[in-house]
């Protein structure tokens, strides 16, 4: 096999994920721009459809974890830190924890995140932060 082929092969290989939570090509997938909106809105009622943002790469992935990281910079209330938190419990850690813990900026700025977080001193926030690091943790080892 030409080396320029499994050159190519192997940089998608590192690049793409094995788990795709929805194809920029479905019906219903969300796009960037929309889910920006809902962050910059800090709409509570629509954060959860950032399960809907088409994360098919590394790139993708530190998109979003950006995008929340400027979304909890703004003052909005810890019930859209509460919405913010959901998302990385229930979407972002299952699907794509694994992946953040072989990127070290990539688990730095979830870390970062998480602190922040954990800065609101709201209790059910807090039980997800544990629960979060306690799921990395175990992926650790």
């Amino acid at each position: 096999m030409d080396q320029n082929v499994l050159q190519m092969d192997q940089d998608r290989s590192e690049n793409e994920f094995a788990v795709l939570n929805i194809s920029s090509k479905e019906i219903g997938a969300l796009s960037k721009g929309a889910a920006e909106q809902i962050l910059q809105t800090g709409d509570t009622d629509r954060i959860h459809q950032l399960m809907y943002v088409p994360i098919e790469k590394k790139e993708d992935l530190n998109w979003l974890i950006q995008c929340v990281g400027e979304a909890l910079k703004n003052e909005f209330g810890d019930d859209v830190a509460l919405e913010v938190a959901d998302l990385l419990y229930f979407f972002v850690i299952p699907y794509y924890g694994k992946y953040m813990l072989k990127d070290r900026h990539l688990y730095e700025y979830i870390d970062h995140l998480l602190v922040r977080l954990a800065s609101r001193a709201h209790s059910d926030i807090d039980t997800l932060i544990d629960i979060i690091r306690e799921d990395l943790n175990e992926n650790i080892q």
